[in-house]
């Protein structure tokens, strides 16, 4: 059933859910972290372990965006090729990101992160032994980038999918947030790590470094439960307790098996959704004009900065300072006024992705990356947030994959800016991006009341 304009998740405050205990120590920091609003969802021992199993996921994404980029870019010299690879990597997801929310909706979702993981792991170190042999060309990136987008198609969404099933209703925000906090604490504190290691090793190290990251994650997600927990009546929402009610004694349990039909369901939820479509289509077109900035950003450090690696590891890393601080803000607040706060995130972003990409300096270009990673960090975590609190339990991980699925498209639009680069200028193209950025915030604004009234 379609929500109303003014539908919001319901708010009830009780005690949140108190798992099983952690390792000592670990378990004694976080609890006192927990005596804060902004961490109240470390209460949870499912969520802490969920979260240090994120912290290896986040290590090597945010590892691989330097190491991945900085390689090609050195094979080719050329923005088109960066693009390229982001097109190889997107056409997977394009194809089977919907496949990935039905196995999230039917199938274990910590299983499948672990094999996922697990896939990336075996993937990266391909890249590694094709540098110690020294036969390294920019095609093999190619087919590397098409093989991870398979893997990470038919993952992400449920990963994306699988907070709802660790914590109450209540606290998805709360858990959204920490866990994009724990995202930008990584982006604080691998990308200038890995920058200086390929400025001073060869680079098949940060590879080694990257699988590590994957291997760890693998391994500590093993301390979160398979099974979603069950939620006390009181802290359920209403469609939580249909499900209850229909599922008899117990938890409601999904059904096995995965279809066309089941397809076919989720995408006709989506459609008669309008609060759904909303998000899914300003969200898509909010990342069809920030993102480009970071698949091109080791041609802009070396071509517009005059830096190499180390530069473009140490701009990463101020990203995430201001990534870092605006997600503990997040996690604080109220479940209020989030549709507004969402669009004012993106328009900083616009506005400081326009300084970033006229800048030649690196004295100013540093705290404009404080701002964008501000803007950043609101646009990614609130899209994620609503996302998931206005879906129905039973279609979140096929919403999911369609939010997972505009991520790829998005891809699609960044090869076409390494293009543009190459005719009119890295500056302009970018530049060009982050003005449209800026008029389709003013725009929802003005023209999208469901978006900005959404709580």
């Amino acid at each position: 059933m379609a929500r109303s304009e003014t539908a919001r998740p319901p708010t009830v405050e009780l005690d949140p859910v108190v798992g099983r205990p952690g390792v000592h120590g670990a378990r004694s920091a976080f609890r006192a972290a927990g005596q804060l609003r902004t961490f109240e969802s470390f209460k949870s021992a499912n969520f802490r372990w969920y979260f240090v199993s994120m912290l290896g996921v986040f290590g090597a994404m945010n590892s691989q965006m330097i190491a991945r980029g900085v390689l090609i870019y050195d094979l080719t010299g050329s923005f088109a090729a960066l693009g390229t690879i982001a097109l190889a990597n997107a056409v997977p997801g394009l194809a089977l990101s919907l496949h990935g929310g039905v196995i999230a909706d039917r199938l274990p979702k910590k299983q499948i992160q672990q094999v996922g993981n697990a896939l990336n792991a075996l993937n990266t170190m391909s890249i590694v032994a094709l540098l110690m042999a020294g036969v390294m060309r920019w095609e093999y990136m190619i087919v590397n980038a098409a093989i991870q987008g398979v893997i990470q198609a038919l993952m992400m969404p449920a990963r994306q999918s699988m907070l709802p099933d660790i914590v109450y209703p209540r606290q998805v925000m709360n858990a959204v947030a920490l866990n994009n906090a724990g995202m930008n604490l990584s982006r604080l504190m691998v990308p200038a790590g890995i920058g200086v290691l390929m400025e001073v090793a060869d680079y098949y190290w940060a590879f080694i470094a990257i699988t590590g990251f994957y291997l760890f994650s693998t391994v500590t997600l093993f301390r979160v439960p398979s099974r979603p927990i069950e939620i006390p009546p009181e802290e359920r929402t209403e469609a939580q307790t249909r499900a209850y009610a229909s599922a008899g004694h117990g938890a409601p349990r999904a059904k096995s098996g995965a279809g066309f039909g089941d397809l076919i369901e989720g995408v006709k939820y989506i459609g008669r959704d309008q609060t759904i479509r909303v998000i899914l289509v300003v969200n898509f077109l909010m990342v069809l004009f920030s993102m480009p900035y970071m698949q091109m950003l080791p041609g802009f450090v070396k071509d517009v900065l005059d830096g190499g690696p180390g530069l473009q590891g140490l701009l990463t890393s101020v990203t995430g300072v201001g990534s870092l601080a605006s997600a503990l803000v997040i996690a604080s607040l109220p479940s209020r006024r989030r549709g507004m706060i969402f669009i004012v995130g993106s328009l900083v972003l616009g506005v400081a992705l326009i300084a970033f990409s006229w800048s030649t300096s690196v004295a100013i270009t540093l705290p404009v990356m404080l701002f964008i990673g501000v803007g950043q960090s609101v646009r990614m975590a609130l899209s994620n947030v609503l996302v998931q609190a206005y879906t129905e339990d039973q279609y979140r991980g096929r919403v999911m994959s369609i939010y997972m699925m505009e991520m790829s498209l998005v891809q699609v639009g960044v090869f076409g800016v390494g293009v543009a680069a190459e005719v009119i200028g890295i500056q302009w193209a970018l530049g060009l991006c982050s003005a449209a950025l800026v008029a389709l915030s003013l725009a929802t604004i003005a023209l999208v009341p469901r978006m900005r009234n959404l709580d």
